[in-house]
């Protein structure tokens, strides 16, 4: 049966999925690319089998599941998921976010509730940094490795930062998401998924050359990222920084649902 696969077209999710596109790959998949959001309409629509979605999608349904030992997540500053502020932060009114996110919206408001304590109103704008820092105080783009050089008097928080800051944890953006269901029938694709992942992880270099070049990034901010950035693990204390994210989801009225998300094996 052919796995049909979902993931986020960003540099993060290159070395999880490139083995999928390389003569050294043995799997009968096919892969779709979209935004975070589009590929969680999919996944409850059907379409997809598995998808690399966002991880607050998996946290606010019923009957989804993790693939073990994958992730993409960040122990610390994660630099492509920030938030822009041409006001100070404690003096937001108004906020807009990325309409690609659902996990990095979320994370913005419990960062700012919990952390600098400021309450804005909150819209969904399209990822074009210009024209949101034109019509609101702050604006929260996810997956631009670009937007580096900032107008002057705008500062920006790297909100992987911020939660480490907040609960010294680490921060899982995404995760191998799967209906109980698929999981129960196709026994395989913790398999497929993982081997994709170690064979990017042996070839990081490789791919920040390739990815360098096709988007028009320098290879060391490419390499940087891979390596000191994102980390491909899902480990007990990452589990541990997920739950977290659960709790503080359900406290701030993010979500209702209470059920933890489970990681298929445990």
């Amino acid at each position: 049966m052919r796995l049909r696969i979902g993931s986020v077209p960003y540099l993060n999710a290159k070395p999880l999925v490139d083995w999928f596109h390389s003569p050294d790959c043995d799997a009968d998949v096919e892969v779709i690319y979209a935004v975070p959001s589009k590929l969680a309409e999919m996944l409850r629509n059907g379409e997809l089998d598995v998808c690399n979605c966002s991880i607050f999608e998996g946290l606010s349904r019923t009957g989804l599941c993790v693939v073990p030992d994958v992730s993409i997540s960040s122990n610390g500053p994660v630099k492509s998921v920030r938030l822009f502020c041409k006001r100070p932060i404690h003096a937001l009114q108004t906020v807009a976010l990325d309409t690609s996110s659902l996990t990095s919206a979320a994370l913005t408001r419990i960062i700012l509730n919990e952390q600098f304590h400021t309450f804005p109103e909150y819209y969904s704008a399209p990822p074009q940094l210009e024209e949101m820092l034109q019509h609101y105080d702050a604006g929260l783009i996810i997956g631009d490795l670009k937007l580096f050089k900032l107008h002057d008097g705008t500062e920006v928080f790297d909100l992987g930062e911020c939660w480490q800051t907040l609960t010294g944890l680490p921060f899982v953006y995404a995760a191998w998401q799967t209906p109980v269901e698929v999981a129960a029938i196709m026994p395989e694709m913790s398999e497929i998924l993982l081997e994709a992942r170690n064979w990017g992880i042996e070839r990081l270099d490789e791919l920040a050359s390739r990815w360098s070049l096709q988007m028009g990034l320098p290879y060391y901010q490419c390499i940087d990222y891979f390596t000191n950035a994102m980390d491909y693990n899902l480990t007990p204390v990452q589990i541990r920084g997920l739950q977290a994210f659960h709790t503080k989801c359900c406290s701030n009225g993010l979500i209702t649902n209470e059920i933890p998300l489970r990681v298929i094996g445990s």
